[in-house]
């Protein structure tokens, strides 16, 4: 395990970890040593003295000089490196001291590596300034300690960074310490990997049993462990008793109950102690130790391996790549016969690297490379270091299967990468849409569409925006437009104008979104036809493809004279959108109008489509008027968020927000105290998933103390989604005995039939365990094909809730025969053991029977997730958010929350101001592979300049002007820079002449192939 910390007090941390009793004989164990480039260039080696540390870590150098003597000045980090209990168990009570050794060369290399990687200075000069420059060297003491503060074997080694690091031009200054924080996750996989690989040399087997690659070793059974773990045990047994479990509250609690490190007299009669210990549990680890030496060779570390082993290595690394022959086709592995010629330990870190691009492109289109080495260690395949993910990224980049991003460091340190695919998908989006400009139909003609559109709306005046936002819908040649849209600008009234006028002309309007209950609404709201993105791609990509033959011409038939609407489009990714334009171009409707508001929730898939139209010249018309919030503070506080000014909203907000230590229980306690009449017209959300759960039980265990719920409950149990990628289902370790296997289609590679199997657990050779009926079933999931994209497995863990009569529940996955809708809220009419009757939104009544697939397809309702917020109007609302959920702490899920309500808000915070300051650090943006790669600026960083400046360089259409003569982008927020502007005229990219946008030498088809459909139908259940 790796912690991180900074460096407190210089004197302090001298007599703390330089004690000079350390190195005496008997104390030899705790051993210390300079490291670094920076050590070395400073002459600095051998033992590390406290006079010497000490000055180090005040800025003062081995020659006098003095670095960074400033007010305030940091003095360095702390990195402590834990060994396993189980390697500690080895080392100090089996006596295998080669595991010390181990250990100290696994520490030596990950510095090597973080030294490389992470070691940073600032450079300033007349041009710029501030700028983070790697400088590859690092002064570091390294201090090897071998008990816990409960005095149980525990190796562990300190490595304290001083601040300080040598610049290019020979100056010491100090250490921009950012990234070592930043990566402190990817420098801890990087340990984890470096040291598994080290206890391979020494012939010790391990298993992953933790994240980001924290592991045992093989064989040192659970209980010894456990023994040796008071410390650990003493945290647990104080958290219960306060009543907490967070990741970060067992951090306060590590923290608080920490005593001074006590000093050992007699370190023999201590490893005496622990030895009594392990051997009335049955264990000297004799045997282990035995056993490892003789697979590694008897004389150790330094052994030669006789001829006859290395034959069996070679004949064992044959067998290996052999079977890499049998796996599916991986377009970012060596294939065929290459495998041969390719160490299998190279060919693992293939595959780690090609899964670790895999699972962040399902959710972004560009990443940090930093993130491929963490998530590629993480997978914990045998022996793949850093070193060897480093080596394939940079072949991969060489090879142009990843490609770079937009060289802007002035060290050219490559940061982020993005993939050629989705490159290709992001430059279809853009020329579909320029292919479509000019091929819509005029819907009605410009001359008579403003009295046309007033007739329609009836009593209800539209505004300059929502006119604007109709006439274009109606009026303009193109076939695909955008309407940028804030939050409550009335985009309903638009739309039903818009509908009844194509209706008029003997067309006809079909309504998407992400989700079916949000497509409902829509239909409802606007009166139309409506459906999910999913299965209208579902029913009209595979023709669309085709682009000839009966079912393109039934196709196109079907859609003839039609409007699509794609509404909430900002939660729609690339991959989803690239087929919708391509629908749209392909079988030729009339209009394709997405709308939505681009500051608001992003896909949780790759990429920023609606972002990306604007961007990339779409024609747009702009809704800025803000009609839901019926209060001057809460019509101040939506604009002030739609401008990413986060503290003057929150400050604006003043007393709406309360900071609880306890924020969720006060939330809950909040909405119980409000009356019936009240809680009818108030929605509670949360931005996490575990304080929507609990605020869930907490508001049902108090209306069922105060009666309003009726009986004593029925336990159910339901499936919660597990959220993993594509790719991580390909791994045994992602499942988990408990969890649930959910077939929608079947999987032939995998023997599988659609339908529901109990995880087991996973055997020794790797593959998954189910339970079908009362057999026991294996599979390898390493033959799931890398590049199916069908969705038709997902994982869940089983979950019991309570249901009374009178719970508010949701659905949590959809039943279209008797229209359960994934999201739809409903109300339990009444429960017992054989089942329940529920009240759907609708009205309808449905009663499921035990055993039915929909009774563990539920979930309690009293609050939301955010992310389902999205497209939601109410009176009023209570909103849970913590700093702690760092991912979930953004602008925009803060903007969706504020600019849900009508009247009234309340905010239930652990803390305000963390709350406040991690909000402004995280936008929430997604990524976008044109502007990773520097072709497009889509989201640059928000400022007071106001939302109007974020429009993009998208069209803006002009009602004032007939449709034909608007064709030239009007500019919002000035000229471009140096950095956006592009060839074409009016800053304005062309898709067709761009050559920064020339993808074709990447040689990837932007359409999938085979049988299998292109987009799966699914409905997609938000639940982050």
């Amino acid at each position: 395990m790796l912690s991180i910390a900074s460096v407190k007090s210089a004197s302090g941390a001298a007599q703390y970890f330089a004690k000079d009793d350390y190195y005496t004989a008997e104390h030899s164990s705790e051993a210390t040593a300079w490291g670094g480039v920076g050590a070395a260039d400073l002459g600095l080696k051998g033992e590390v003295t406290k006079e010497d540390f000490e000055k180090i870590l005040n800025g003062e150098m081995p020659d006098g000089e003095k670095v960074g003597q400033v007010e305030g000045r940091r003095l360095g980090v702390d990195l402590t490196f834990s060994m396993p209990k189980s390697a500690s168990v080895m080392a100090y009570v089996a006596g295998d001291t080669r595991v010390l050794t181990a250990h100290m060369n696994a520490v030596k290399a990950t510095m090597g590596w973080v030294e490389k990687t992470f070691a940073e200075g600032r450079t300033y000069d007349q041009s710029r300034s501030g700028d983070a420059v790697r400088t590859g060297n690092l002064v570091y003491a390294l201090f090897q300690h071998d008990t816990s503060r409960a005095l149980d074997p525990q190796g562990h080694i300190h490595v304290l960074i001083a601040n300080m690091t040598k610049m290019a031009n020979g100056a010491w200054q100090a250490l921009h310490n950012q990234q070592l924080w930043k990566n402190n996750t990817t420098i801890g996989a990087a340990y984890h990997a470096q040291f598994r690989a080290e206890l391979a040399k020494i012939g010790y087997e391990t298993s992953v049993t933790g994240k980001h690659g924290q592991f045992e070793i093989a064989g040192v059974p659970k209980q010894v462990i456990d023994t040796f773990s008071q410390r650990r045990a003493d945290i647990l047994a104080k958290a219960g008793e306060l009543g907490v479990t967070s990741a970060e509250a067992l951090r306060k609690v590590t923290n608080n109950t920490r005593d001074a490190k006590l000093n050992v007299e007699d370190r023999d009669a201590l490893r005496q102690e622990w030895r009594d210990r392990a051997a009335a549990l049955g264990f000297d680890g004799k045997a282990l130790v035995d056993a490892a030496r003789e697979r590694a060779g008897a004389s150790g570390l330094d052994a030669q391996p006789r001829p006859m082993e290395r034959l069996g290595d070679v004949l064992a690394n044959l067998r290996e790549s052999l079977g890499e022959l049998f796996r599916p086709a991986d377009p970012l592995v060596a294939s065929g016969l290459d495998r041969l010629r390719i160490a299998p330990v190279d060919l693992r870190a293939q595959h780690a690297v090609a899964s670790a691009i895999r699972i962040h492109a399902q959710r972004e289109a560009a990443f940090a490379v930093p993130d491929i080495t963490r998530t590629a260690l993480d997978l914990g395949l045998k022996g793949v270091t850093a070193a060897h993910v480093d080596a394939r990224v940079s072949e991969l980049i060489r090879n142009e299967k990843l490609i770079p991003g937009k060289d802007d460091r002035i060290d050219s340190v490559v940061t982020h990468v993005t993939t050629p695919e989705a490159l290709a998908t992001e430059r279809g989006i853009l020329a579909e849409i320029e292919r479509g400009k000019g091929e819509g139909r005029v819907i009605v003609s410009a001359d008579t569409v403003i009295e046309r559109i007033n007739a329609a709306s009836g009593d209800k005046e539209l505004n300059a925006g929502q006119m604007a936002a109709a006439t274009m819908a109606l009026t303009s040649a193109d076939r695909i437009v955008a309407v940028q849209g804030v939050s409550g600008a009335g985009k309903s009234t638009m739309l039903a104008s818009v509908a009844r006028n194509v209706e008029q002309e003997g067309g006809k309007v079909v309504g998407l979104a992400l989700m079916k209950a949000t497509a409902d609404r829509l239909g409802a709201e606007a009166g139309i036809e409506s459906r999910t993105v999913s299965s209208f791609v579902h029913s009209y990509a595979r023709h669309a493809l085709a682009g000839k033959g009966a079912g393109y011409d039934g196709a196109r038939d079907a859609l003839a004279g039609t409007t699509l609407i794609l509404d909430e489009a900002s939660m729609v990714g690339s991959e989803q959108m690239k087929h919708l334009v391509g629908i749209a171009n392909a079988l030729g409707v009339d209009r394709f109008l997405m709308i939505g508001d681009r500051q608001q929730i992003t896909a949780v898939d790759a990429g920023k489509a609606f972002a990306l139209a604007q961007a990339g010249g779409i024609t747009l018309a702009r809704m800025d008027e803000n009609l839901r919030q019926r209060t001057e503070q809460l019509r101040t506080v939506a604009a002030l968020t739609n401008r990413g000014e986060v503290r003057e909203a929150m400050a604006m907000l003043g007393d709406k927000v309360t900071a609880n230590p306890e924020h969720v229980k006060a939330a809950a306690e909040h909405w119980l105290g409000l009356t019936p009449e009240q809680r009818e017209t108030t929605a509670m959300f949360s931005s996490g998933r575990v304080a929507r759960a609990e605020l869930n039980v907490r508001i049902q265990d108090g209306l069922a103390a105060e009666g309003t719920l009726k009986g004593d409950g029925v336990v159910t149990p339901v499936l919660d989604k597990v959220n993993v990628t594509r790719e991580e289902l390909r791994y045994a370790h992602t499942y988990k005995p408990g969890q649930v296997i959910d077939l929608r289609h079947a999987m032939r590679e995998l023997g599988l039939s659609p339908g529901t199997y109990d995880v087991l657990g996973v055997d020794a050779k790797g593959r998954v365990q189910v339970q079908i009926g009362n057999r026991v079933r294996t599979f390898d999931p390493q033959k799931i094909s890398p590049v199916d994209k069908t969705d038709a497995m997902q994982l869940a863990q089983r979950e019991q809730i309570k249901l009374h009569e009178g719970d508010k529940i949701r659905w949590t996955q959809n039943d279209k025969d008797r229209g359960l809708n994934n999201n739809d809220i409903a109300r339990v009419v009444s429960a017992d053991p054989s089942g329940i009757k529920v009240e759907a939104s609708d009205g309808t009544l449905h009663e499921l029977k035990a055993g039915d697939p929909m009774m563990e397809r539920i979930s309690l309702a009293y609050a939301l997730n955010m992310h389902a917020a999205q497209g939601i109007t109410t009176d009023t609302a209570i909103a849970v958010m913590s700093h702690r959920e760092s991912n979930l702490s953004n602008q925009r899920l803060f903007n969706v929350t504020v600019t849900r309500v009508r009247d009234d808000i309340q905010l239930f915070t652990d803390d305000r101001e963390k709350l406040t300051a991690a909000i402004e650090r995280n936008e929430g943006n997604k990524t976008s592979a044109l502007e990773t790669t520097g072709a497009l600026s889509i989201d640059p960083d928000r400022g007071a300049a106001g939302a109007a400046t974020k429009a993009g360089a998208g069209e803006t259409f002009n009602p004032s002007l007939p449709p034909d003569l608007d064709r030239g982008p009007e500019k919002v927020g000035g000229e471009p820079s140096a950095d956006t502007a592009r060839p074409s005229t009016g800053g304005k990219i062309d898709i067709r002449t761009d050559p920064s946008l020339d993808l074709s030498r990447f040689s990837v088809p932007v359409e999938p192939k085979g049988p299998e459909l292109p987009y799966p139908e699914k409905d997609i259940g938000l639940e982050l």
